[in-house]
């Protein structure tokens, strides 16, 4: 009777959270990005590392993956003070291509915008501090990836889905290393965020959260913003210097890669 009972009960944990794991004491409310030291996370995932998260949009009711912007802990990405989340939802199913947590909820810092945020397993990068602050919304937006350039014609980076027969998602580039840029002469500052109104609506970018400057290389280009002026790239290995804190991606500014 026992066993039956932890079946019935692994039963319901797995379709509650879509994955056969145990289940996590995720909770809510509000949440600052915690140090490399508390958080305990290493280096070298896609979306956290040590003192910072990656931000993502909705798609569909899920996490879609294209990195929209960071938060970070104090100090890391030029950061002054913690960032926050307000956190009201988590998703726990695997998305984005990859089988990882995310936070739903209102991303402070320099995004100010709704967004899901990567996590590890154990959403060791948020710290609790409290109940949850007033907020302008509490889901992250639901888009398709034409929030980003798809006007290929005016720029080879940008992706229309038609031009490129293995490529149908207009706004990015799903096969990353096929899509490469160089980094110009004097090299690029190299930033964390650009703000929520140009990643959502094709705003004005505000950068900030300076990751580090990149003086020669190649980069993979994932999109490029809607006005054509900020390019979300990862880092190829012979690009010198390369991000610190294992940072793989970053804004790179347009004007500085060919």
């Amino acid at each position: 009777m026992f066993g039956r009972t932890r079946l019935v009960l692994l039963a319901a944990l797995v379709a509650l959270f879509g994955i056969a794991t145990p289940a996590y004491a995720f909770s809510t409310g509000y949440f600052a990005i915690a140090s490399s030291a508390a958080s305990g996370v290493s280096a070298g995932h896609t979306g956290y590392g040590p003192g910072w998260v990656a931000l993502t949009f909705d798609t569909g009711g899920q996490p879609h993956g294209p990195i929209v912007g960071y938060l970070f802990h104090d100090g890391v990405g030029q950061a002054v003070g913690n960032d926050h989340m307000d956190v009201y939802s988590y998703y726990t199913a695997g998305a984005a291509s990859v089988n990882t947590p995310f936070a739903g909820g209102y991303a402070y810092g320099h995004f100010n915008g709704c967004a899901w945020s990567y996590l590890d397993m154990n959403a060791y990068e948020l710290y609790p501090e409290g109940a949850h602050h007033s907020v302008p919304c509490t889901t992250p937006p639901n888009h398709t990836t034409k929030i980003f350039c798809y006007d290929h014609a005016a720029d080879r980076l940008c992706n229309d889905g038609t031009s490129v027969s293995d490529e149908p998602e207009a706004g990015v580039w799903k096969n990353i290393t096929s899509h490469q840029a160089t980094i110009k002469a004097g090299g690029c500052d190299v930033v964390g965020n650009i703000g929520s109104a140009a990643i959502y609506s094709g705003g004005a970018a505000a950068p900030a959260n300076l990751i580090g400057h990149v003086d020669s290389g190649t980069v993979y280009v994932r999109y490029v913003s809607k006005r054509d002026d900020w390019v979300m790239a990862n880092l190829a290995t012979n690009a010198s210097p390369q991000f610190p804190a294992g940072i793989q991606w970053g804004f790179f500014p347009r004007t500085c890669l060919s």
